[in-house]
């Protein structure tokens, strides 16, 4: 059982670290519906393994009340959730589509836009079509001063498949100065 919760948290950490992976929307509804019934079934299999007392809960659980004992089942749920969501919606159909997809190209915008995080990069492209938490393309800081502002059109290559894109390059046409 930690095993399996190990490799859970580890496969969350791929769309963390590689941020090129866009999932297809209707992907990322079935991957919350996904991680929603495994975490059920999760919750179920527990209980069925605590009243068969083969599962005991350790450590503070015990000493818990009631009220911070039901607090804590939900934190756990909701965390549960998460992870599993993003294995689903991300870790797994990413690997997919890096091994199975096809290589397409495609036209769109992008804008030049600051980061805020402080260990993310600070200088990124924005795609506007892609409303997804963790894409970012990042930019030097020296290409990123010689962009203007405002939608530029640029051609983007990636490999795709059912799950979503995997963004390899962002070519921009950007015109010369004078």
């Amino acid at each position: 059982m930690i095993s399996i919760f190990l490799l859970s948290l580890i496969g969350a950490l791929a769309p963390i670290i590689w941020r090129s992976f866009v999932p297809a929307a209707h992907w990322q509804l079935q991957s919350l519906y996904g991680a929603l019934l495994l975490t059920i079934a999760g919750g179920l299999w527990l209980r069925s393994l605590y009243r068969r007392k083969l599962w005991r809960p350790a450590g503070p659980w015990t000493d818990y009340g009631p009220i911070k004992r039901w607090l804590m089942t939900a934190l756990c749920v909701c965390f549960f959730v998460f992870v599993l969501w993003l294995d689903l919606v991300a870790t797994l159909p990413m690997a997919y589509t890096r091994m199975m997809g096809d290589d397409v190209m495609f036209t769109s915008t992008a804008e030049k836009k600051r980061g805020s995080g402080r260990h993310a990069c600070r200088q990124q492209l924005k795609l506007p079509d892609i409303h997804y938490i963790l894409f970012e393309f990042c930019l030097n800081e020296d290409s990123f001063n010689d962009l203007p502002d405002g939608p530029l059109p640029a051609r983007i290559s990636a490999r795709q498949s059912y799950f979503g894109s995997s963004i390899h390059t962002i070519e921009l046409a950007v015109p010369r100065a004078q």
